[in-house]
């Protein structure tokens, strides 16, 4: 099976839960009422039934309560196309996120896929720095490697061979990545870290579309810039 078509078909699954979930919310919440509604009217008969002829009870009070029903009801039909359209919106977003699967992009974030020993740090600078020091954590939240990255104004791409500080071949993964930058006076510089490569996978297995870039899977909702066209 291609990957355009094992995604095609994830799509439309992660659609089918998506419109399943809001109508099972919505049939729970009708199911209440029904039953709450059922009960009311069973009492209400009842009070009717067995008041006295001498002192009937107040009709407002009771039409103002099944007034308050239909209200509840009105309420609960526009719930569910509320979770229609929501459920609808999600599933078009999931639908669409196939289309940036061979495509280049850059991803808002503090992460780095390692793959096949390689990997590239991404980030832009608001002006000259003196220096800039990039921190590359593992899963446990030791430090890897240290990087020394380009100081100059704009974007820059920092290609990180895998291997830790004591020359040590790091395993394929995803790691967490710290920039510091430092301007020719001394002063904190604030750097816009981004993450650049391929989309080779969607993933809709969580809660949130994630892409997988360079190795590592970002939300959806990070995705900053894509370049090129389809490869599928």
């Amino acid at each position: 099976m291609s990957t355009s078509l094992a995604s095609a078909q994830s799509a439309s699954s992660a659609t089918a839960t998506s419109s399943t979930a809001a109508k099972g919310t919505a049939a729970a919440s009708r199911a209440t009422f029904g039953d709450n509604y059922d009960t009311f009217l069973k009492l209400l008969t009842s009070q009717l039934q067995n008041q006295n002829p001498l002192s009937p009870m107040d009709s407002t009070q009771f039409t103002s309560q099944l007034v308050q029903y239909s209200s509840v009801e009105q309420a609960i039909k526009q719930n569910e196309n509320l979770e229609k359209l929501i459920a609808m919106q999600s599933s078009t977003q999931s639908a669409n996120a196939v289309g940036y699967i061979g495509k280049s992009v850059d991803m808002s974030g503090e992460r780095v896929g390692l793959v096949a020993g390689e990997g590239k740090v991404t980030y832009s600078l608001p002006e000259t720095a003196g220096r800039v020091l990039i921190n590359i954590f593992d899963s446990s939240g030791k430090l890897a490697a240290r990087l020394e990255g380009d100081t100059g104004a704009g974007s820059h791409v920092v290609k990180w061979n895998g291997r830790s500080d004591t020359g040590a071949q790091l395993p394929d993964g995803d790691y967490r990545v710290e920039i510091s930058a430092q301007n020719t006076a001394g002063a904190a510089l604030t750097v816009d870290k981004k993450i650049s490569g391929t989309v080779t996978a969607v993933d809709y297995t969580g809660n949130n579309v994630m892409l997988t870039v360079n190795g590592t899977k970002l939300p959806l909702s990070q995705l900053a810039t894509v370049y090129g066209t389809a490869s599928i």
